[in-house]
């Protein structure tokens, strides 16, 4: 129990309680309690891309204690790909940075938030710049500011208007939100649809500023740097007593029936359909 709660500390989580280390562990639990140990299980876990790479290594540690089940965490499906996919089955266990609205809920499909990572503007690892304040944010999103202090170019990395990225930055002021509008609107703006392709951008492109998660940098071991926002490092202490104002929610979301034997149909061909059904 401690070692999976060590891997979220590590990671850049925030945790809601003082006894997350037991609760998550006890979702954990929950889904083993209807499989028998002569019983080999498989559990199927998808959903945010900021949550991934954290799971992993959740994964990885309680399947060293529970070697009869097989955990497979799949690639990003996002928050609503998840809360669609675990009431039909597809996923046993979906993983959304938002909480589930009343009609998800309704279908028995139940929630809990169990941690919290700073939301963070992010750079490369070998950019010079370590700090970034809301003035500068709505100038860079406008096109007013365009070089980083070295003189290199400043290449903001766009996220769609919907995505919990980008709803979350625009909260930081008006003029941000008015920015943001307006880069959206402007030509030649590199664009990502996912978490880790957001991250994978940020590595390749030279002065590239992007929006991702601590956890997300941390648990995949990205060559990445988060910036200090208006003179406040992003930590999960500053997260945790409120001076940090960005916040990435992981909150698991299951049904009432999350255990099942190994399927003789291809898992496979199933997961495609559902992302196909759900754009994912």
């Amino acid at each position: 129990m401690m070692e999976l709660a060590r891997h979220l500390t590590r990671t850049g989580f925030a945790l809601r309680r003082p006894c997350f280390g037991r609760s998550i562990i006890l979702v954990l639990l929950a889904m083993l309690s209807v499989a028998t140990p002569a019983m080999a299980s498989e559990l199927t876990i998808g959903g945010t891309g900021n949550a991934l790479g954290t799971m992993r290594l959740l994964a990885d540690a309680f399947s060293r204690a529970n070697p009869d089940i097989h955990v497979t965490v799949l690639p990003s499906i996002g928050s609503s790909g998840a809360i669609k996919a675990v009431p039909k089955g597809a996923i046993d266990l979906g993983l959304s940075s938002r909480p589930l609205t009343p009609a998800e809920s309704r279908d028995g499909t139940r929630s809990v938030e169990y941690a919290r990572s700073p939301t963070v503007f992010a750079v490369r690892a070998d950019n010079p710049a370590t700090a970034i304040t809301s003035a500068q944010i709505a100038d860079i999103y406008a096109g007013r500011l365009t070089a980083w202090p070295d003189g290199s170019q400043i290449r903001p990395i766009l996220r769609q208007s919907g995505d919990d990225n980008t709803r979350q930055i625009k909260t930081l002021s008006a003029e941000i939100e008015t920015a943001i509008v307006a880069a959206d609107k402007r030509p030649g703006l590199a664009f990502a649809t996912t978490d880790q392709e957001a991250n994978d951008k940020l590595e390749r492109i030279p002065g590239g500023l992007g929006v991702t998660a601590l956890s997300l940098i941390r648990s995949e071991q990205r060559p990445l740097k988060a910036l200090t926002l208006d003179g406040v490092e992003p930590t999960a202490e500053n997260l945790a007593n409120g001076r940090y104002p960005l916040a990435k929610l992981s909150i698991p979301a299951e049904s009432g029936h999350l255990f099942r034997s190994k399927p003789d149909t291809n898992p496979t061909s199933k997961r495609t359909a559902f992302r196909a059904e759900s754009g994912h």
